[in-house]
């Protein structure tokens, strides 16, 4: 009796060791800090191609969609659709480009989603040390306003969190356009000392036990990692850019009603 109890009880802790990392895996599959959205409910967001207005021949709108797209997807209760279904779609409306408010919410229309990302590759250098500018803007379908959509315990975390994370600092001041609801505007120079302190956390939280003290570096002279490192940042600000903007329109909202 006593032999069959010590086998259950070692099988049931072999269970145990090879459940916990997948779960883990599900909850934080790329390795990073995972991204926290403030809303409660789901959330389908589509990314457009970012314009090349950095000068540089390599920059590729599409490939960093691409990567701002594998970003956002780890954010819970954000679904992010491929970007290829965002060109299709563009191509059927004959809109080469997202000039205006007005095609933002067509290409919105079309495809379904509640919320659109547009931007602007502002500085592109792939060499050693590398450096990316990056500007994006969210527009929202109107669903987000709801109350009954927005995570409040997120949203009163968020300002108290925002003060002491690595990747709070940073953002350029940021001219909202028309339908704009939020938007972030950041320039990422390697050889700059702070942003090489958020490439070693990046780094370190996504490699895990498997960093190296060095590891980072490869961060560094890897454009294509290095792109997804600068995305990942942009992804977290965006969502705390919004989440500010949503706390806000609670307050006012509140304020409102009690004045009544």
């Amino acid at each position: 009796m006593a032999s069959k109890q010590v086998m259950l009880t070692l099988a049931l802790a072999a269970t145990l060791l090879l459940a916990l990392p997948m779960a883990g895996c599900q909850y934080n599959p790329r390795g990073a800090e995972p991204l926290v959205s403030p809303y409660s409910q789901a959330r389908v967001w589509a990314i457009v191609p970012l314009r090349n207005e950095s000068g540089s021949l390599h920059a590729d709108g599409v490939v960093l969609a691409d990567h701002l797209q594998r970003q956002l997807e780890n954010a819970a209760n954000v679904d992010v659709i491929p970007v290829n279904r965002v060109l299709r779609a563009m191509e059927v409306l004959d809109m080469p480009v997202v000039a205006s408010a007005s095609d933002a919410y067509r290409l919105m229309e079309t495809l379904g989603v509640d919320g659109l990302i547009v931007g602007t590759v502002t500085a592109y250098d792939p060499y050693d040390p590398p450096k990316l500018g990056i500007s994006i803007e969210l527009f929202d379908g109107g669903r987000s306003h709801s109350l009954d959509a927005l995570d409040v315990r997120k949203l009163s975390r968020a300002a108290v969190d925002e003060q002491s994370h690595p990747y709070a600092a940073g953002d350029k001041p940021h001219r909202k356009h028309e339908g704009v609801a939020s938007g972030v505007s950041s320039y990422f120079n390697a050889s700059d000392s702070n942003v090489r302190k958020m490439l070693q956390v990046y780094a370190g939280n996504r490699d895990g036990a498997q960093a190296y003290p060095d590891g980072w570096h490869r961060y560094r002279i890897s454009m294509d990692l290095y792109s997804e490192f600068v995305t990942y940042v942009m992804s977290w600000r965006l969502l705390r850019a919004e989440a500010a903007r949503l706390s806000q329109v609670i307050t006012t909202e509140s304020s409102q009603a009690l004045s009544r």
